[in-house]
């Protein structure tokens, strides 16, 4: 045996010092009895005279030690000490296949060493909930969606309240299924909890097969003893136990075939829930299954005990008759009970259990009017597979009724003489009840206490209230470490303010919460969530807060500020920390992280400067949430977070890591759900704010939030791609008031657009008058915007005061004029075209030998708009870098498309200076050749980066996304392509130009390779060669060239026909993939065209640029050497903020918090509506358990690109809503008529309930008319009058109470 099995025999080895906890055999013969001529001759007890196991002394060995020799065995088995007798436990064991632990032991046994047996060999890990399932036997059967829903609700209920579960222990009806339930739920159920499951039967019960399976399994029982004793010849019809169960416990009386009755049971729950004034309380509850009459000794049991039962309508029988009771004698919301007549009960009785043996009707009825008192209906509830969640729910209600109920009469008997201590005893149920709840995660159970301690906190006494206060702090922690989100949802509505979970206000403290929440929520999580998060993110417990940073880095971009750690922020730390995270772990590592007391000085002082509130709190919870995968609880706390949009952005966007960071593709598929989920639901939100105020909606997508790292909406939505919110109106509405900046909305009408022309070609001499200005209307809400916001980033609102002077009104709106992106992108696309033009000039007529010609005007041209591009390249990384503005670096999806990008953007650079050093290197003509070679490749180069300005086309731009793609599908035909090319050239020259192809670098490429690359083109070179090789006068080589021959025409069917038409049909595809998506490719490409020109520098025109570039240097200069020489003269803030307004940053910045303010009142008075309906639709789902079987339609209709449906998807969606649609109509219909059916049955019982008393009336009427037959007519007629008036008068008072 293993070491536990030898644990348990130890344990009951050293439980049998006690002379108390024995086993039990008859005593009426012994061991060495034997029945002279009668060797099958039965004992009362039912075993063979001859195959006893008493070893001592015996009522037949007495005797004849009395002398008596006519003694005879008794002819009936008294269940007392003198036909039965205590001996030494000698079965148990545990079952070496299932692992199951049995004994067998005295029936009389006192219940508290049963119950501590099983408790020591549990680790002495109490039980919160003993849950009792009986019922059924032998041939009970349930439909498969019931059975299903009860073994799930059992087991899921046993696992969160850490239960044992108790049955019959046999090896069919409920205990069988139970027993493999819990089976079922060890291979395939991942919990930190193991059920514990107790058989309870007696040894006479089960079959004699088993008991001689049971003694060899056993250590105790001697080898001899081990034998059959019952005849050969008798055949049994009994039972075996349930392997399945972790315990089995076999009681024994001394005698064969006998039951066991519910004293067993009731003692040892008793027991089990005795109060030992240890702080520990554990909760019946008995569930009926099917069952027969024998089960109302159960329900008799649990009723005396006030312990809650559950009925499981539609298990049959029994079940059946009492639930059917229960529901005809009460009102539809259970408010009102009473008590069932005997026609009612005889009815349901005939209807659920018609076999019931008459003779028991009548003693059944009377023990069922009992338990269906009134006074008892608190204890009796239903479950309907058809109207409740799921079994679960039910118990924990049942639980929780049976509780309160038992509390309000307790305070109603001591409501006058209530004591201090008396409250205080009620209290500290009461916060057991919660406990419980919180543990069982039933918020509904409770709702009524925590209210009433809300609403009385401010009433109680001091004592009271201080620790209720405490109390409400441990209750709001734990719901967070165990992911209790209607326990948040209700302490975060009630005004819970999670900033006193500190001891201290301050940074360190708040975020050491944080930091321990992380850990301990993780410590509570079951074994496949444990395995989710460590996949995902990472190893847990945290060490240092300051690792969330890099996560948020990781997970989010590298775009989002640092919010737990100041130096995080530093340029050379940032770049740490991105190459850790995206390059190499190697460039970084978390060495360099430290606890939260070893911060620097300054850093505190930067820390304690921004003053840490509930709203940093609410967003860490947020961010925990999500990060710890509970996309509940973060819904929950959604609604208490500022900035909804941006939270669930970002929400999304780190789901979507998690699902590209996954293993398995059930993993990848919840968490695209999940991203799809928070996504939509910004989307939505940011749709009703633009329905409120379409200005506001536009501000908060572009407005930087500081609480979440200083990102924006926009930032956050490219970034990960956020399809939902890109197609939005109110996404375009802002880039529309940003590409014209303070240029009115109306420029972008086709006839504003002949005004433009004069205007850009004056150089916008002529644009004051011409283009029409933005105008704050008089009915908005947004008054002195432009005084609100920093002109360091987006502020296209106008200066009212300043354009009603005078004097600066024409300037004014010049310089407006130039600051708008669509003017800076219109001259830029003139001069890049001026710059093509002049380059190609030059290429074509000017670029001479330096010898001979001096450099040309437009070889200068050139050199200088490319230096000043180059420069502005340089500086536009590293500004967009600095200001965390790279939400778009990386974007393609791809690594290789990325490297690809980059070498595109720096290639024509490189090309250029290559070429410059060859012109330059020597005076010579050697290297002009070279110098117009790489120069003409530049100049190719240069011509395709034109195609950028297409970006501004809205029936253009996209088409820059399927050379994209289609240059993605190449890449994947190349290597087909070329193993093709590969295998024709080496095998065709090696037949018709053996030793003739030069072993040179340049003779394998020319004659393998790029003869046969051409062929893709139709131009078949070898044709002509192999149709003159196979002219029967060319040769030798004629069997060659004819091989030669068919192999070319394999070659150009494959090429020419397969590959290349397989090509455009991917072509194809992709076009029409990107067509599908027009708008959200659009818009996508359109946010960066738009942010590059806002941000662009005033004269942003090679090489015109040059100046800019001159005065931000100076700037940067003073700057620095003011810093450092002239602190005390001129304060270098003046220069930095001239800096950020030449290079300003594409967000919304406000110059007061209160703006943000603002904003932040806007959107959740906007949002609040739509956030707590999604919590509302989300708490009518059935979230305590998971049906491991429901289908995943869902993930048909989701694309992960965020795409639309093709032509072929289309069908398979409408062909799925219409299974959805008829699978609703068949559920809808199939409700309907059990209504109806379930209408009809009580109606038909109140019909032949009436029938009943009509023909029981009509039978005294016959009976009257036959006694008294010489009874006048009129007397006759008299007594019909009254019991006419009988049956209606009963049949009114029927219905009258049916009503009532």
């Amino acid at each position: 045996m293993n070491d536990r099995s030898h644990s348990w025999c130890d344990l009951i080895v050293r439980y049998q010092e006690d002379p108390k906890f024995k086993s039990r055999t008859c005593s009426i013969f012994n061991v060495n009895s034997n029945y002279h001529g009668e060797p099958d001759k039965l004992c009362p007890c039912d075993r063979m005279v001859r195959r006893h196991s008493l070893v001592g002394e015996c009522l037949q060995s007495k005797a004849a030690a009395n002398g008596s020799t006519s003694w005879e065995p008794p002819l009936k088995f008294l269940d007392n000490s003198t036909h039965s007798t205590k001996i030494s436990i000698n079965v148990y064991g545990t079952l070496k296949s299932d692992g199951c632990k049995f004994i067998r032991i005295d029936n009389r046994v006192p219940m508290k060493d049963v119950f501590q047996l099983i408790l020591e060999d549990g680790g002495n890990q109490k039980p919160v909930l003993i849950i009792s399932v009986y019922g059924g036997a032998r041939y009970f059967t349930m439909t498969e969606r019931l059975e299903k829903e009860f073994i799930r609700g059992v087991i899921d209920a046993a696992t969160m309240a850490d239960a044992w579960i108790l049955t019959a222990g046999v090896n069919n009806g409920v205990s069988k299924l139970v027993g493999e339930g819990i089976s079922h739920y060890r291979l395939l159920r991942e919990y930190s909890n193991k059920v514990k499951c107790i058989g309870m039967t007696m040894w006479g019960t089960v079959n004699e097969h088993t008991r001689l399976e049971l003694k060899t399994a056993s250590n105790g029982s001697p080898r001899p003893l081990c034998q059959r004793q019952i005849p050969e010849n008798v055949q049994e019809d009994k039972e075996t136990i349930e392997p399945n169960h972790t315990h089995c416990i076999l009681f024994d009386s001394g005698r064969l075939n006998e039951y066991l009755s519910d004293s067993q049971r009731h003692q040892f729950i008793t027991e089990a829930c005795r109060d030992r004034n240890d702080n520990h309380t554990c909760y019946p509850v008995t569930i009926i299954v099917e069952g027969g009459l024998g089960t109302l000794e159960v329900l008799e049991s649990d009723i005396n005990g006030e312990r809650p039962i559950v009925l499981i309508q539609g298990s049959g029988r029994l079940a059946d008759v009492l639930a059917a009771l229960v529901e005809q004698t009460s009102n539809p919301d259970r408010i009102q009970d009473w008590d069932p007549s005997r026609q009612e009960i005889e009815q349901a009785l005939d209807r659920f259990y018609p076999n019931i043996p008459y003779s028991e009707i009548s003693s059944a009825i009377k023990r069922i009017q009992e338990i269906l008192k009134e006074d008892h209906r608190h204890l009796l509830h239903v479950f309907s597979l058809d109207r409740d969640k799921n079994v679960a729910e039910t118990i924990f209600k049942a639980i929780f009724t049976a509780k309160n109920k038992k509390k309000s009469v307790d305070t109603d008997k001591k409501n006058e003489t209530e004591l201090f201590d008396q409250e205080k005893q009620r209290r500290n149920n009461e916060d057991k009840l919660v406990d419980l709840a919180l543990e069982w995660n039933y918020f509904d159970g409770v709702l009524t206490i925590l209210q009433a301690r809300q609403g009385e906190m401010v009433k109680k006494k001091h004592d009271f209230m201080t620790a209720d206060i405490v109390r409400q702090k441990m209750l709001f922690l734990k719901s967070l470490e165990k992911n209790r989100p209607g326990f948040v949802e209700y302490f975060l509505s009630a005004g819970f303010d999670p900033l006193t979970l500190a001891e201290r206000d301050d940074v360190y403290s708040y975020q050491a919460i944080i930091l321990n929440l992380y850990n301990k929520s993780y410590d509570a999580m079951n074994t496949s969530h444990k395995n989710r998060v460590i996949t995902v993110f990472g190893g847990l417990p945290l060490e240092s807060i300051k690792q969330l940073d890099y996560k948020l880095n990781k997970l989010v971009g590298s775009f989002f500020g640092a919010i737990y750690s100041v130096r995080d922020d530093s340029f050379s730390n940032r770049i740490k920390i991105d190459l850790s995270n995206r390059v190499c772990t190697c460039c970084g590592s978390y060495e360099d992280v430290q606890e939260l007391r070893s911060i620097r000085i300054h850093d505190q002082i930067k820390l304690i400067k921004t003053k840490y509130t509930k709203h940093h709190m609410v967003r860490d919870l947020f961010l925990w949430s999500v990060f710890m995968d509970m996309p509940e609880m973060a819904k929950v706390l959604l609604l208490h977070v500022r900035s909804r949009i941006c939270a669930s952005l970002i929400a999304s966007a780190i789901f979507k890591e998690y699902a590209d960071s996954s293993h398995s593709v059930d993993l990848t598929d919840k968490f695209r759900i999940q991203s799809l989920e928070f996504e939509t639901y910004a989307a939505t939100v940011l749709d009703k704010c633009y329905e409120y105020n379409d200005e506001r909606a536009c501000e908060l997508l572009l407005r930087q939030i500081p609480l979440l790292g200083n990102v924006t909406c926009m930032q956050v939505a490219i970034s990960s791609e956020s399809g939902k919110l890109l197609e939005t109106a109110c996404f375009d509405q802002a880039l529309n008031h940003v590409w014209f900046d303070k240029l009115g909305l109306t420029n972008r009408q086709a006839s504003a657009r002949l005004s433009q022309i004069p205007s850009v070609l004056t150089l916008g001499l002529l644009a004051p008058y011409l283009i029409t200005y933005r105008k704050e209307e008089k009915y908005s809400t947004n008054e002195k915007q432009n005084e609100e916001l920093s002109q360091e980033g987006i502020n296209y609102y106008t200066d009212e005061q300043k354009l009603e002077e005078q004097c600066s009104h024409y300037w004014i709106r010049f310089r407006y004029f130039h600051g708008s992106p669509m003017i800076k992108m219109l001259y830029h696309f003139l001069s890049y075209i001026w710059f093509l033009l002049v380059f190609s000039y030059m290429m074509l007529y000017h670029l001479d030998s330096r010898s001979l010609v001096e450099i040309h005007w437009t070889e200068i041209y050139v050199i200088i708009t490319v230096s000043t591009m180059f420069c502005e390249e340089v500086r536009k990384t590293y500004y967009e870098y600095d200001a965390r503005m790279i939400e778009r670096w990386g974007s393609t999806g791809s690594s290789i498309l990325t490297v690809l990008s980059n070498v595109f953007y720096i290639t024509p650079y490189f090309l250029f200076y290559a070429g410059l050093g060859f012109r330059y290197a020597r005076f010579d003509d050697s290297l002009l050749s070279t110098t117009r070679i790489i120069w003409a490749l530049d100049l190719e180069m240069w011509y395709i980066r034109s195609l950028k300005f297409v970006m501004a086309l809205k029936f253009l731009g996209p088409k820059l996304f399927m050379l994209k793609n289609m240059l993605r599908d190449l890449f994947a035909f190349v290597y087909m392509i070329f193993i093709a090319i590969a295998a024709y050239g080496v095998v065709s020259r090696s037949l018709i130009y053996y030793q003739k192809v030069p072993f040179t670098g340049r003779g394998i490429f020319s004659h393998i390779f790029y003869e046969p690359y051409w062929f893709i083109y139709g131009a078949v070179s070898d044709k002509d060669i192999l149709d003159n090789r196979t002219n029967p006068d060319a040769g030798t080589d004629q069997a060659e060239a004819t091989a030669t021959h068919v192999l070319l025409a394999f070659h150009m069917l494959f090429i020419n026909i397969l590959l290349l038409n397989l090509l455009v049909a991917v072509f194809a595809d992709s076009i029409v993939k990107v067509q599908e998506n027009t708008e959200f490719y659009w818009r996508y490409q359109r946010y960066s065209f738009v942010r590059e020109y806002f941000e662009r520098l005033p004269l942003s025109y090679p090489p015109l640029i040059f100046i800019s570039h001159l005065c931000l240097l100076v700037l940067s200069i003073r700057r620095t050497f003011c810093a450092k020489f002239c602190q005390t003269e001129v304060n270098p803030e003046v220069f930095s903020s001239t800096l950020k307004r030449i290079t300003p940053v594409f967000k919304m910045i406000p110059l007061k918090n209160s703006q943000n303010e603002r904003w932040d009142l806007f959107e959740n008075a906007a949002t609040y509506g739509y956030a707590r309906s999604v919590l509302e639709k989300d708490r009518n789902k059935d979230v305590s358990t998971i049906d491991d079987d429901k289908p995943r339609r869902a993930m048909n209709l989701i694309d992960s690109s965020v795409a639309k449906p093709t032509t072929e998807q289309q069908h398979q969606t409408i062909g799925s809503v219409k299974e959805e649609i008829l699978i609703a109509f068949k559920t809808v219909t199939n409700e309907t008529q059990k209504s109806f059916e379930h209408s009809n049955s009580r109606m038909e019982s109140r019909l032949d309930q009436m029938s009943l008393s009509i023909e029981r009336l009509i039978n005294q009427m016959e009976r009257k008319k036959t006694t008294e037959s010489n009874s006048s007519k009129s007397t006759n007629e008299q007594t019909t009058t009254n019991n006419d008036s009988r049956i209606s008068n009963q049949s009114v008072s029927t219905f009258r109470k049916r009503n009532e």
